[in-house]
Formats: structure tokens, C-alpha cells, sequence
């Protein structure tokens, strides 16, 4: 397994409020990006505590991967609601590869994708009301005003309830986890081309020289973990 990362402030913001970091351990890698939510101060602060929680719950349980990811997720949401200044939110996107099995989890619009031969064989559903409006088929018209707002995130005045997955993984898929200023900005097919086609780190170079050229301008904080089995 070989892998590449980036976070960038972009082109528009002033301070980054994505956080990054990994660990490995005796049950194989963590990988995790958070991003603390447009809107909401103190979103550096949010995403930071998430990330150290995970990676210090993770790396000190003795359960199997996927309960050690459940452990982690619930602590690094407690972490964040008892934290000060409010108010503040962050999502959190996380995967644990452990020989042919990724496990995963998200919460918010970060985004993890897995790749085979050239196609996304899966991605997460972002937790925001576009994705709910969709899943249930109507919504209400004064729920329109903003599809991209968030309805699950760490932060909030109550606990919710992050999602899980596993997926089976074989020499030569890639994984992608990344914050929204990657997957609002860059076109799918770019995404999986970029990916798919090269190397971690010349790949994470192509984004991001992509992601910062006039076309686009990079208007948010990009970051990702782009990972070759």
C-alpha cells in the first residue's frame, strides 16, 4: 500500500479548517480527514480535536477494526460537543485498512470513494438534505433553500449517528477520502481520471495544480488521502 495527502488553504479563505493525520497500527492503517463547517466559527479548532480524538481512541483500544472505528468515531463527536468555544462542527471521514478489508466511516459531506479498474465501485452519501430530499423521494419547499446543508456533523447540539461500511479491497483499487473542497470543485470524472491513471503523489499533485488554476480558484480548503493497494 502506498498513498499520498494533501490540505491546502485554497485560494479565497484565510485559515484552513480541514485537519488530516493517520496512524498505524498492530490491525493496519487509519486514514482521516476532517472539515470544520462553513458558517460555524471556531471550525480549525472543531476539525482538530476531532482528528486527535480518533486517532488517540483508535490507537489505544485492543478491540477489532471495526469496533476500534465505532470507539474512535463516538469519541471524537464527544469531544467536539464538550468543546469551547462554541459554536463549532466539523465533519470527520475515516477508513481502516486491514489486510483485504477497508472499514469506513463518515459524518457530514466528507467524502470517501473506492476505485476498481478505472471506476467508482462505491462512495459515501453525503449527510446533508439534497442527499435526504432524495433518499425519501419529497421534502418540503422551504427545505430547498440550501441542499447543501448539513444535517449530520460533529458539533451539533445533540449526537448523531455517524455511518459504516466495509468494503472489500484487492491489490491495485484505490481509495480517496476527502473534504468537500475537493469533490465541489472537481469534476467527477477529472476525480476518478486523476486518480486512477497515476501514482499517489503525482496524482495529489494533478488536483491540487488543477484545484488552484484559474479555471477553478480554489474558493475552499482542499484536502485528501489518495491510497494504491
Amino acid at each position: 500500500m502506498i498513498y499520498a495527502s494533501t490540505s491546502h488553504v485554497g485560494l479565497v479563505k484565510k485559515e484552513n479548517q480541514d485537519a488530516l493525520g493517520h496512524i498505524d497500527t498492530e490491525l493496519g492503517s487509519l486514514f482521516v480527514v476532517c472539515d470544520g463547517v462553513s458558517g460555524l466559527p471556531n471550525g480549525a479548532l472543531a476539525s482538530q480535536i476531532a482528528l486527535d480524538s480518533i486517532l488517540a481512541d483508535y490507537s489505544k483500544s485492543s478491540r477489532s477494526s471495526e469496533k476500534r472505528l465505532k470507539s474512535a468515531m463516538q469519541c471524537g463527536q464527544k469531544s467536539v460537543m464538550k468543546a469551547n468555544p462554541k459554536p463549532l462542527g466539523t465533519t470527520a471521514a475515516v477508513c481502516s485498512i486491514n489486510e483485504d478489508i477497508a472499514y469506513i466511516s463518515w459524518c457530514g459531506d466528507s467524502r470517501i470513494y473506492h476505485f476498481r479498474c478505472g471506476n467508482i465501485i462505491w462512495m459515501s452519501l453525503d449527510h446533508n438534505i439534497l442527499h435526504d430530499l432524495l433518499n425519501k423521494g419529497s421534502g418540503r419547499g422551504g427545505m430547498f433553500m440550501n441542499p447543501r446543508a448539513l444535517n449530520r456533523f460533529f458539533g451539533r447540539e445533540f449526537e448523531v449517528k455517524p455511518d459504516y461500511y466495509s468494503i472489500k479491497i484487492e491489490k491495485g483499487d484505490q481509495i480517496l477520502i476527502c473534504s468537500d473542497g475537493l469533490s465541489n470543485f472537481l469534476s467527477e470524472p477529472d476525480i476518478i481520471y486523476y486518480v486512477t491513471n497515476n501514482a499517489p503523489q503525482i496524482a495529489s499533485n494533478l488536483m491540487e495544480k488543477k484545484l488552484l488554476s484559474r479555471e477553478i480558484g480554489a474558493p475552499d480548503n482542499f484536502t485528501w488521502y489518495i491510497i494504491h493497494i
